[in-house]
């Protein structure tokens, strides 16, 4: 078998270093480990950034829950007008929330963030809070004033008292001072407000004048715009429009038609004077868009003045009318039934009362439809002559003959038998002076000849088809 080599040292181990030494040291950058750090570096401080705008996102979600919260309270207190109190109660109900809200955040970086925000968002809400007091305040102070103001010049209008009226100017006046010097306005602001209330108290006063119905209303009104010279702060067209009004307001209160307490005639007078009225100025109230307005009430008027007349004379004649009547239905009811009398208080009695009154006021109410234009005289004659008919048919007609007045069931309104009527209509040719109840059938329903007497023999022709009708029906 072939020998193997071997190697023998010719030399001892020893500790000193090799002959030969090398001067090259490791680079960290020549491995493979460090040419991965930049790497690692840069995933480290994506990590960080991630983490960071994770956190932010968490501490904005929160800050908008809160701002809504806070949002909520800034409104609750939109309309105080009491800064101090507004922001005491947003401190109040919001620093217990946002402490509440922060105690449950476990990330020490989120709560921080959410601590830092919010002293921004308290400096915002206070500013919104002192923002919305002051307008709530100011609108307050604007409405308060504005109702003194009208509370004073509705005074001022509800009475004619001189002195009074002294005093409620001076109110006015004074508060239009208090108003400006609490708000600081200055002096422009105060004049223009002294002279608004001058302007309102000269259409009160020329409201008053005008209606208290004197010949020289419109020199009065004149003198009183020239006193305060009003044309330097009340423009002609306002004067103008505020002076119509007046007039037309008196006239239209004048004027309801049909009511007895209307004044046409005063009206008119009225309407003559605004047409010539003038300012002290020369200017003319009824001129421009206004003489359009005044043609078509002075059109108005002169129309509703006749019928207004009639429409009086027509509601006078019926309440002289419906007296008349409800004395004449009470005769009539009284010919019958008289509950203080044993004669009259017996049940047939007060049966045939019931249907005469009940005929008597349905005949009356057709009369009046059919002759709208029957004078007063007319209508008390037909009602007197109505009542003694009536009182002549039921004397003589058993209350078991008559049925109810039905003027499309029974045209005559009475039901006798045919031999009832034809014993009737026997005696009247026998003696047609003599008193019949056709007679009274006849002057009821209308049957009369030329002199006005009742026209039996027209009513029987009539009455007579009527009957053989009914009978075969």
């Amino acid at each position: 078998m072939p020998t193997i080599p071997t190697f023998t040292a010719k030399s001892s181990i020893t500790s000193e270093p090799s002959s030969v030494v090398s001067d090259i040291k490791l680079s960290p950058r020549s491995t493979m480990a460090s040419a991965l750090l930049p790497a690692a570096n840069q995933v480290q401080a994506y990590a960080i950034k991630k983490r960071d705008n994770e956190e932010k996102l968490q501490a904005k979600k929160t800050l908008l829950d809160l701002k809504a919260e806070s949002d909520k309270i800034v409104e609750s207190q939109k309309n105080n007008p009491n800064e101090q109190e507004s922001i005491n109660v947003w401190k109040t109900n919001f620093q217990n929330l946002s402490k509440n809200k922060i105690a449950n955040i476990q990330n020490k970086r989120i709560k921080k963030l959410v601590e830092d925000s919010l002293s921004l968002e308290e400096s915002e809400s206070i500013y919104h809070l002192k923002t919305n007091s002051f307008k709530a305040y100011e609108k307050e102070s604007i409405q308060i004033y504005n109702d003194k103001i009208n509370m004073d010049v509705a005074k001022y209008k509800g009475t004619d008292n001189a002195i009074l009226k002294v005093k409620y100017k001076e109110e006015l006046y004074r508060d239009a001072t208090d108003f400006n010097n609490e708000h600081e306005l200055g002096s422009s602001d105060l004049e223009n407000r002294l002279k608004t209330i001058d302007a309102s108290l000269l259409f009160v006063d020329s409201d008053y004048t005008i209606g208290l119905g004197f010949n020289n209303a419109a020199e009065t009104i004149a003198k009183l715009d020239s006193s305060i010279d009003g044309a330097s702060f009340i423009n002609d067209e306002i004067f103008s429009n505020n002076i119509f009004a007046s007039y037309n307001q008196k006239i239209n209160d004048l004027t309801v038609k049909g009511d007895p307490n209307a004044d046409y005639d005063e009206a008119e007078r009225l309407l003559s004077q605004l047409e010539s009225f003038e300012r002290y100025t020369g200017s003319k109230v009824v001129s421009g868009d206004r003489e359009v307005k005044f043609a078509n009430l002075r059109q108005r008027l002169l129309t509703e003045k006749v019928s207004h007349d009639s429409l009086v004379m027509k509601i006078r004649m019926g309440e002289e009318f419906e007296e008349y009547n409800k004395n004449q239905k009470s005769i009539l009811n009284a010919e019958f039934f008289n509950a203080l009398d044993a004669r009259f208080n017996k049940s047939a009695n007060k049966e045939k009362a019931e249907e005469a009154t009940f005929e008597y006021d349905q005949r009356i109410e057709l009369y009046l439809s059919s002759n709208p234009d029957a004078s007063l005289f007319e209508t008390q004659q037909y009602s007197r002559d109505l009542r003694l008919n009536l009182i002549d048919k039921y004397q003589e007609i058993d209350i078991q003959t008559i049925t109810a007045f039905n003027l499309e069931e029974n045209k005559f309104n009475v039901i006798r038998e045919a031999r009832d009527v034809n014993r009737s209509y026997t005696e009247y040719k026998t003696d047609p002076s003599a008193k019949n109840i056709l007679k009274t059938l006849a002057k009821l329903n209308g049957y009369l000849d030329e002199s006005g007497k009742p026209d039996v023999e027209m009513f029987m022709n009539d009455y007579t088809k009527i009957l053989k009708q009914r009978q075969e029906g």
